[in-house]
């Protein structure tokens, strides 16, 4: 069996937010609503799945800006994502843009879009 993950939302006509199992809430708002949440969650994964990987150079810092477009039919899911990776302290740009090739092929949360959502990254070097 698989991890299990548990959030508990909660919906008031005063507030609206959700928790996760240690109690910790966050707040959904006009400016952090499901889809910015849902592309925070994209970045934490994606990134999380990167770092994960064995390998040989380092990297001093990676910053991921990731962008959703959303459809105007319904279902208004996600037409287009695009991960905009700016990464400083890159030892070997070959090796990296590989592992961000391996993570868009590996991590779920990416591939779970992925279902409904034209993907793309770019790297960008500081």
């Amino acid at each position: 069996m698989g991890q299990r993950r548990t959030i508990t939302a909660h919906f008031t006509s005063e507030r609206r937010f959700f928790e996760n199992a240690l109690g910790k809430e966050f707040d959904f708002t006009q400016s952090t609503g499901p889809y910015e949440y849902l592309l925070g969650a994209l970045s934490g994964c994606f990134y999380s799945t990167l770092a994960s990987f064995e390998y040989k150079s380092s990297w001093k810092e990676v910053e991921i800006e990731v962008i959703g477009i959303k459809r105007d039919s319904v279902p208004t899911t996600l037409e287009k994502t695009t991960l905009l990776i700016k990464a400083s302290g890159v030892e070997d740009r070959n090796e990296f843009e590989s592992l961000v090739k391996r993570a868009s092929e590996e991590c779920s949360i990416y591939n779970t879009i992925k279902a409904v959502s034209e993907m793309e990254w770019k790297v960008e070097y500081r």
